[in-house]
């Protein structure tokens, strides 16, 4: 089975998935394992722009798309 340099820098990398489950509730996942579950949206800063570093336009990015797909996958 071959291999991408895609698909070997996901494996390396931490993957960071929203999930949208409520009107203002998410489940945050790191590397596919539930970090938070039904989390509140006040939750997400800390976690998005504290932790990670995607404040300001590209929070707001990733808030739009969880919006209009119902979830947001960040590969970093």
């Amino acid at each position: 089975m071959s291999r991408t340099r895609k698909d070997a820098r996901r494996q390396q990398g931490t993957v960071i998935e929203v999930v949208k489950v409520g009107s203002d509730a998410f489940d945050l996942l790191i590397n596919r394992e539930i970090f938070r579950h039904n989390a509140p949206e006040a939750a997400l800063p800390e976690l998005l722009c504290i932790r990670y570093g995607f404040c300001g336009e590209e929070y707001e990015a990733i808030l739009e798309e969880i919006e209009r797909e119902g979830k947001k996958v960040i590969v970093l």
